[in-house]
Parts: C-alpha cells; sequence; structure tokens
C-alpha cells in the first residue's frame, strides 16, 4: 500500500477518534462498576476464587503509593509500617501524590480516574493532529488503549508519564525548550524516563548543547540527595530490592519477572514515544520500515509474552 493511501482525512481521523473515546468511556464504566460490585460482593461472600482472583491486585498500585505516604516525606524511603513495600519513586512524587493522600482513599480514588480519563482523551483529540498516517493512529490508539486498561485496574500512575510527556514533545514543538524540560523532569519519578532527552537527540529535534534545558531542571530538582546522600543512597536501594524476587526458576517467578519490566499499562506513555519518532522520520519508505519492525516487536513483547506468562502463572 502506498504511503499517500495511508493518509487520513479529516471525516476519518474524527470518526478514530470517537470510538477511541467511546472505548475508554466503556474500559472506565466498566472498572469502575466492577471496583463497586466486587467490593461488595467480596464483602458478602469472602474466599470465592473468582472475586479474590479479580480483586487481588485491583487499584493495587494506588492503594500501595497511598500507604507509602505514610511515613512522610523525610522518612519516605524507610521501611512502611502499614505494608511490605518500599518507596521507588524520586522523592518528589510524594509532593505530586499528596493532594490525593490527604482526600480519604474512597474518594481521591475516583478522583485520580476522572483525571485519568480527562487526560487521555485531551491527549488522544489532540496528538492525532501530528499523526498523519492511518496506521499509526490505529496503533497509538491500540497500545493507549491496552495500556489505560491496565493503568486503570491497577490505578497506576503511567496516565501522569503519558501526560506530562505528551507536553514536553509539544513545548519542545513550539521552541519552549525550557518549559519542555520541566515537563520531561515531572515525567522523571519513574526514573526510566530518563531516556527521553536522548530520544529527542536521535530523531535530530535537539542538540547535544540542548540538553542543559532538560538536566538542568531536573539536577534542581535532585538537590536534596545532593545534600542528603543517605537518602539517595537509600533509594538506590530500594530499587534493587524492588527487582528481587523470591528464589526458584517457577513459572509463577518467572513471570514476576517480566512483569516488572514490560507491564502492559507501560504502553500509555510507551505508545507517546513511538509516536514521537515516527512523525519525525522524514523518509517514507524509513518511517514504513522501522514503524513495522517497532510495532511488532512492541507487540510481541508488551502483549503476547505477558499473556502467555500471565496465563501459565494462572494455571500451573
Amino acid at each position: 500500500m502506498k504511503s499517500n493511501e495511508l493518509l487520513l482525512s479529516k471525516e476519518k481521523r474524527e470518526s478514530y477518534i470517537l470510538i477511541y473515546i467511546l472505548i475508554i468511556i466503556f474500559i472506565t464504566a466498566v472498572l469502575v462498576a466492577l471496583r463497586i460490585i466486587f467490593s461488595f460482593l467480596q464483602e458478602e461472600s469472602p474466599g470465592l476464587f473468582i472475586f479474590d482472583l479479580l480483586m487481588r491486585n485491583r487499584d493495587l498500585n494506588f492503594k500501595t503509593n497511598y500507604d507509602l505516604m505514610y511515613n512522610g516525606i523525610i522518612h519516605y524511603y524507610e521501611n512502611a509500617p502499614l505494608i511490605n513495600e518500599r518507596a521507588i519513586y524520586l522523592y518528589f512524587w510524594y509532593f505530586i501524590f499528596y493532594p490525593f493522600y490527604i482526600i480519604p482513599q474512597e474518594i481521591s480514588l475516583y478522583l485520580w480516574d476522572l483525571l485519568r480519563i480527562i487526560a487521555t482523551i485531551y491527549i488522544a483529540i489532540n496528538i492525532s493532529k501530528i499523526i498523519k498516517n492511518k496506521r499509526d493512529l490505529l496503533f497509538f490508539f491500540l497500545f493507549s488503549c491496552i495500556g489505560y486498561f491496565a493503568d486503570m485496574y491497577l490505578n497506576n500512575t503511567n496516565w501522569i508519564i503519558q501526560l506530562f510527556l505528551y507536553e514536553s514533545y509539544i513545548q519542545l514543538e513550539k521552541n519552549n525548550k525550557l518549559l519542555s524540560g520541566i515537563f520531561f523532569t515531572i515525567c522523571t519519578f519513574k526514573i526510566t524516563l530518563i531516556i527521553i532527552p536522548f530520544i529527542f537527540i536521535l530523531i535530530k529535534k535537539i542538540k547535544g548543547r540542548d540538553l542543559i534545558f532538560y538536566f538542568l531542571p531536573f539536577l534542581v530538582i535532585c538537590i536534596p540527595y545532593i545534600i542528603f546522600p543517605e537518602y539517595f543512597a537509600m533509594m538506590v536501594s530500594n530499587w534493587f530490592q524492588s527487582i528481587e524476587t523470591t528464589s526458584g526458576f517457577s513459572i509463577v517467578n518467572i513471570f514476576l519477572i517480566f512483569w516488572r519490566v514490560i507491564q502492559p499499562a507501560q504502553l500509555m506513555f510507551l505508545s507517546v514515544i513511538i509516536v514521537i519518532i515516527l512523525v519525525n522520520i522524514k523518509k517514507e519508505n524509513e518511517k514504513t520500515r522501522i514503524g513495522s519492525v517497532i510495532y511488532v516487536f512492541v507487540s510481541f513483547l508488551w502483549v503476547l509474552i505477558w499473556l502467555i506468562f500471565l496465563g501459565l502463572a494462572l494455571l500451573i
């Protein structure tokens, strides 16, 4: 198929956006309803396998973040008295999440859901303006939709990364590099996002000297780690502890390793990274080849492997 046959008319683009938004609304409504229904049924009929299976990880990440706030910012990286977890995000995540912590969890959960769907619809409407290719738009919606479902089921933080990563790129397009760097810095509460400026260099949106606009805000926000190096050491120690699993090579343990590395919820922000890369490839033939490789690789790695190991973990 020729590249010009893949170009989208305004009507087609709007129809895809509408379908995507309807799917997102449907996912949101179903998962909110299931949270309420299963919460009630679990109280009425505790110990039933299907309820335990569905509710075991429901809102797990949100509840974990909520409980980790209990120690306060000074003791943020120490043992949490409420759960067997330790904080692994950069310290400023505490202040981002704090407004949700001071609200009762039963309310902040739904506020989190509301902000996620607003941010996701906002990105879908606006990012479609920079995607001219039908294939790229459909894969963005597919990956983002899978990521949205997983992010909402676990009530994770990937929607925030997707939002600020998108804003970082848009500000870069407007040549507001410092503002782009500030949005990037917000994303780095999950430290793996530190690669973003190097992706901008790879696609020739910035040069090496422009890294100062990204790493200066990052270094400023990391000043507490310089003043209190033991605080930094505790965080790094928690990173290594978080990737440890129980000994042995059971299917469940193998799945847990893959789960930490290729969580489907990460497809929310990965879908934006893929778009950023592909829309900046000028040659259509190159774009087609690189896009095909990326889509096949990501589909296999983030979807097929995850589902295979999840199925084996549940069955064996």
